[in-house]
């Protein structure tokens, strides 16, 4: 199960990491569209924020994919000690 939660949680983090520059655009891109839909609720980003909200959710991206990869780390390395059982 370990090893399960293990490698699922690296390529999660790994995609997360390569991959942070499209993933940023495209949510930016539909984030922009709602508000371009609905300007009463949150009007559309210029152009100064909008490449500062896609800088913003590019170190997000990677953080959590980071994150991730450290999770999957902490799954697959031995417990400290080994597997004593009192």
């Amino acid at each position: 199960m370990n090893l399960t939660f293990g490698v699922g949680y690296f390529v999660i983090g790994l995609v997360l990491a390569c991959w942070a520059e499209p993933l940023s655009l495209r949510y930016n891109a539909w984030t922009t569209g709602l508000r371009e839909r609905h300007p009463n609720i949150n009007p559309p980003p210029t152009p100064e924020w909008r490449a500062r909200n896609t800088k913003i959710m590019r170190v997000i991206f990677r953080v959590a994919g980071i994150f991730f990869v450290v999770l999957s780390i902490m799954y697959l390395l031995p417990p400290i000690g080994g597997n004593k059982t009192h």
